[in-house]
């Protein structure tokens, strides 16, 4: 077991291109499940088509695809359907609101794992206030389980159920599954896979660190949004000295206020003596702002956000994560803009094909 520590906010990852197999046509396609590169000035792109039901169409063809660079279409010049084997970063939130749920998230996460094919290969992080690398991509699927296996929730002090040991550092999390975990060397597909209701509280990273992180790397992000709200927000109502009290962060307080009210004197009083009425407010901003983070991060990488309702259905849910993650299209092109200006270059792929849906990432920084 490794443990993961925060650095410095170096050299962010310059997208590498995966290799394809090319067929020589003419342009057309965007859209995808996955990841974006560039390398060479070789923009590649994986994306997923759903049919009205749902379900993956994997019979296309490079002519039934047009793609579309800040809104000027693209020649097409690579092209493959292929299973192509996966590498994924399987990130579990064990914060103290999973405790009466691990058993239930630990056997999710192993019928996940058995959804994989062969040649995909596996990695766990799981993270409360501390993060932790718990299996890596050289492990077998028999040491991964076993590595499932073992964990646990994170536990407060002194019989309470949260304190200042515990806590949810989600966007430290996502940034150091892609600048310090073996997903930063890996070439090809990949994916992080994170299991979070995303309501950061202890992270020293900000969300737009992280966010530009992944967005600048190869990998898609697959969000399971745990419903926690109500369950949160019963804790912050209860007494100081009930065993499932909850109290909000500073930077969440911050957070909030810098969101809704930056003024306002309240962001300064104690945080113990908010009152309900006010704690309920600020719960309601926090999760909203964290559905609006996830719902923007998993469209930009060209991955997909899965409501949870209940730790029941994650089983249901990681099965549509691998489904997603079996069907894709790898289409690539050289864009008619070569400046390498930093700037987000914003993507539109379209399909020939009616009634057909098509994901893909909503664009690259041109780095």
């Amino acid at each position: 077991m490794q443990r993961i520590g925060i650095t410095v906010l170096a050299s962010l990852l310059l997208v590498s291109a995966m290799a394809f197999v090319a067929s020589g046509q003419n342009p057309k396609s965007q859209d995808q499940d996955e990841p974006l590169k560039l390398k060479a000035d070789l923009v590649m792109v994986n994306a997923a088509v759903l049919g009205p039901g749902g379900g993956a169409i994997r019979s296309l063809k490079l002519d039934d695809f047009v793609i579309y660079e800040d809104g000027v279409e693209q020649k097409i010049t690579h092209f493959a359907a292929t299973e192509e084997p996966f590498s994924i970063m399987l990130l579990l939130d064990i914060s103290g609101s999973t405790r009466d749920e691990i058993e239930l998230i630990k056997h999710a996460a192993k019928k996940f794992l058995a959804e994989l094919r062969k040649d995909d290969r596996a990695g766990v992080i799981v993270f409360s206030r501390e993060i932790e690398l718990i299996a890596d991509f050289n492990d077998s699927r028999a040491q991964v389980e076993a590595a499932l296996d073992s964990m646990n929730a994170s536990e407060g002090a002194d019989g309470y159920q949260f304190t200042t040991k515990t806590g949810t550092s989600f966007y430290d999390a996502l940034f150091l599954a892609i600048d310090e975990s073996p997903l930063k060397e890996t070439e090809g597909r990949k994916a992080i896979v994170c299991m979070s209701d995303g309501v950061d509280s202890t992270s020293k990273i900000r969300y737009g660190e992280a966010a530009r992180a992944i967005e600048q790397s190869e990998a898609s992000v697959y969000l399971l949004n745990l419903n926690t709200q109500e369950a949160m927000i019963s804790g912050l109502v209860r007494e100081r000295d009930d065993p499932g009290y909850i109290n909000f962060s500073q930077s969440q307080i911050d957070k909030y206020y810098d969101e809704f009210d930056r003024d306002s004197l309240e962001r300064h009083r104690p945080r113990h003596s908010i009152s309900p009425e006010v704690r309920r407010e600020i719960a309601k901003g926090l999760y909203a702002m964290a559905e609006r983070e996830q719902r923007e991060l998993s469209e930009r990488t060209g991955g997909r956000l899965y409501p949870v309702n209940a730790l029941t259905d994650l089983s249901k849910i990681f099965k549509q994560v691998a489904d997603d993650l079996r069907s894709q299209y790898f289409i690539g092109y050289y864009p008619i803009n070569d400046k390498h200006d930093g700037r987000w270059r914003s993507l539109r792929l379209e399909v020939r094909r009616r009634n057909a849906k098509v994901r893909t990432r909503s664009g690259y920084w041109a780095k």
